[in-house]
């Protein structure tokens, strides 16, 4: 069963062959902008491997739903909190009033996804250093998440987009890379590479952890559009490290003989791990630029 709610608290339930036992995930928030509150929300779960994540996907009101409409997932924290809490829903507000849906579901050891260990950063940490890839997994989560939506009718190849904030920046740009239906992404003082993280301070020797920092991940991201803007002074996520990555995605980039406007990096005057809203404002319309202009596939 794929649930289908109005936010404002006005429910209603419709069966969908697309996804068959969906259980209810946290609520969005009361006080969500008022167009994700007008959204249609709806949730089903997706079956990867051994786990089962949940899937929400926001969708315009009635009559306000594009002739061909676009997806934008987002990923900061939980899904609850990254559609409906600003400034990391700014751009799933700007697609849902232009007719598009957006979409997201929790990070691991995030919401409803948190286990018996910690959460959060320090638990995606803990399982990776004890043999469990969740970077890895979460490119797998995604790509089965956008399997599911393509099968519902929700999204077609092409015309989807990914973005994140901080930890989420670093979780869309790994599943840009990670699969060509993904036309363009964004990463908002995005992670790049772990071992600049004070959660990562007893492992940045390691070479597993070394070798997630994301310019190892360059060639998947060749030829898609990518935003990315970090403060000049982000001490959180290493401003060096993150310049370092834009550097090599505009290097790969160029040995591939694509325009140097498939990338747009900009060092903010933002102060430490913050980015103003304009930043998302920019983003927002190069993402869904590079989405409506992409031709989908058959």
């Amino acid at each position: 069963m794929r649930v289908r709610r109005a936010l404002d608290r006005r429910i209603a339930l419709t069966m969908s062959v697309c996804a068959i036992g969906a259980a209810q995930a946290a609520p969005l928030a009361h006080d969500a902008p008022e167009t994700i509150a007008a959204a249609t929300l709806e949730e089903f779960p997706v079956s990867v491997g051994a786990r089962t994540i949940t899937v929400r996907v926001l969708s315009p009101p009635a009559g306000k739903l594009a002739a061909d409409p676009a997806l934008l997932f987002m990923f900061a924290l939980d899904s609850a909190t990254t559609l409906s809490k600003r400034p990391y829903c700014l751009a799933a507000e700007h697609f849902l009033s232009h007719g598009h849906r957006a979409a997201s579901f929790d990070l691991p050891a995030h919401g409803d996804r948190v286990g018996t260990g910690r959460s959060g950063i320090e638990g995606m940490r803990d399982a990776y250093v004890a043999g469990e890839d969740v970077f890895a997994a979460f490119v797998d989560d995604g790509k089965a998440a956008i399997d599911e939506c393509i099968k519902c009718g929700l999204a077609k190849p092409g015309r989807i987009a990914v973005a994140g904030t901080s930890r989420g920046g670093y979780m869309a740009l790994r599943l840009l890379a990670g699969d060509d239906r993904i036309a363009a992404g964004a990463g908002f003082a995005p992670v790049t590479d772990w071992r600049a993280l004070r959660e990562f301070e007893a492992d940045k020797e390691r070479a597993d952890v070394r070798d997630l920092q994301l310019t190892n991940f360059v060639s998947g991201m060749t030829g898609k559009r990518v935003f990315v803007a970090i403060g000049k002074t982000d001490a959180r996520v290493s401003t060096e490290r993150c310049t370092e990555f834009a550097n090599a995605l505009k290097q790969a980039n160029a040995d591939a003989g694509h325009s140097a406007d498939v990338i747009e990096f900009h060092l903010t005057d933002d102060a430490g791990h913050s980015l103003g809203d304009a930043w998302y404002d920019r983003a927002r319309t190069f993402l869904l630029n590079a989405v409506t202009a992409a031709a989908p596939s058959p």
